[in-house]
């Protein structure tokens, strides 16, 4: 099938089970990299073939890109302009695409590894150094996790006591730059999900972001144990300074995950006045990191995994001081997930170009006044958009070129 896509506003229109996704999936897989539906790409050859051929051109400020992906049982062919590539992932970062769908609501009901990747994926828009150091601490994790099951299993690993030192030490420095990145960027997205979100809901409530991690909890706790002087330890009864002394350990070792508040308590990341991003420094990440793996070492020998780290953090958004996955209603789910998925298209339009805006029926999901405001949005931002929806005549606004599927 050839389709042929203006570059303002195309509808594809048509009854359900006729392929509308499957064009937005393709033009997602194409632009970046990866499908939104499947992380096989495999999954994706139809019944009865036995491989999936996509190709595609991209235009970009006079710059023309001829992609092509071929997969089939075996693997995935790749080519850009008729180089080959490694993998489709090296797609990524020159032409964005921003998709929305229905599921989106999962990025505020779902656990924290859905907001995660949402945010390591526009994380990766900012720079393609971020896109490495995610790389490259994922790779370590795997391997430290690896190393860690061997153990629980035979009692030693292969590497010894070495390598288990190398990987840690490898997955502080990378975990310290991912931090640092992290931080920076939900800094910057929490002012744009809050005015999106102000617009979608016409200003009847507010949300804010905070990015949620341990490692800022044993920080803060840091800070109050290391607040007394050795001199004034030195003066305690010893039992109090004994106490004192233990207390830098102790406080990492206490300190919650970021998964581990109890659902509906108020959310103290996202209370006013409450950023402990705040003057922290990639050394003070890299120092706390340090110190909580220490703390852990021992649980996670037993546990056969790596116990902290970035991979377990989350970006708490909340309403009211609560958040919103275990208090917010299905409306003020569906217009945080928009505000968060036009906050990519903001970072995308600014650190790599427009990105092309893929809308998988989103409309049917929303009252008349988020539809107008989500509408209203689309026309300001000026990216090419392709909406795939069974009945085009109940869309907000005109189709500059219309595409229509039939069964």
């Amino acid at each position: 099938m050839d389709c042929t896509f203006d570059s303002g506003i195309n509808v594809i229109c048509g009854p359900n089970g006729c392929g509308k996704t499957t064009i937005l999936e393709s033009i997602h897989l194409l632009a970046q990299g990866f499908s939104f539906r499947s992380r096989d790409l495999r999954e994706l050859i139809t019944w009865k073939n036995n491989e999936l051929i996509l190709r595609g051109e991209f235009e970009d400020e006079g710059r023309t890109r001829m992609r092509a992906i071929r997969v089939y049982s075996r693997g995935s062919e790749v080519r850009e302009n008729g180089e080959a590539l490694k993998s489709p992932t090296s797609f990524f970062g020159t032409c964005p695409a921003v998709i929305m769908q229905p599921s989106d609501i999962e990025l505020l009901r779902g656990g924290p590894e859905v907001r995660r990747h949402w945010l390591d994926e526009i994380l990766c828009y900012r720079s393609s150094a971020n896109a490495q150091v995610l790389r490259r601490f994922k790779r370590v994790l795997q391997q430290r996790n690896k190393w860690l099951k061997e153990f629980k299993q035979n009692g030693s690993a292969v590497g010894g006591e070495d390598l288990f030192r190398v990987l840690t030490q490898q997955l502080i420095e990378l975990g310290a730059k991912l931090w640092a990145a992290r931080i920076a960027l939900s800094k910057e997205v929490s002012e744009i999900i809050t005015r999106y979100y102000r617009k979608l809901s016409g200003g009847v409530d507010e949300i804010t972001c905070a990015y949620k991690s341990s490692i800022l909890k044993s920080l803060d706790a840091l800070d109050a144990a290391e607040f007394m002087s050795d001199e004034m330890i030195e003066e305690l009864p010893a039992d109090a300074a004994a106490r004192a002394d233990g207390a830098s350990g102790n406080a990492l070792e206490n300190a919650p995950a970021a998964s581990d508040n109890v659902s509906g308590a108020a959310c103290a990341e996202c209370a006013p006045g409450s950023d402990a991003t705040d003057g922290v420094s990639e050394e003070m990440l890299r120092n706390a990191f340090a110190r909580k793996l220490a703390d852990l070492e021992f649980v996670e020998r037993l546990q056969g995994m790596t116990m902290a780290g970035p991979h377990r953090d989350d970006l708490a958004l909340c309403a009211s001081g609560y958040e919103m996955r275990s208090v917010g209603s299905q409306g003020q789910c569906r217009s945080a997930a928009v505000a968060m998925r036009f906050a990519a298209v903001d970072v995308a339009s600014r650190y790599l170009t427009k990105p092309i805006l893929l809308l998988d029926d989103i409309f049917a999901e929303l009252d008349v006044n988020r539809r107008d405001a989500v509408a209203s949005l689309i026309r300001e931002k000026e990216c090419q958009v392709v909406i795939a929806t069974p009945q085009a005549e109940d869309l907000p606004f005109k189709a500059d070129a219309m595409i229509e599927l039939k069964i």
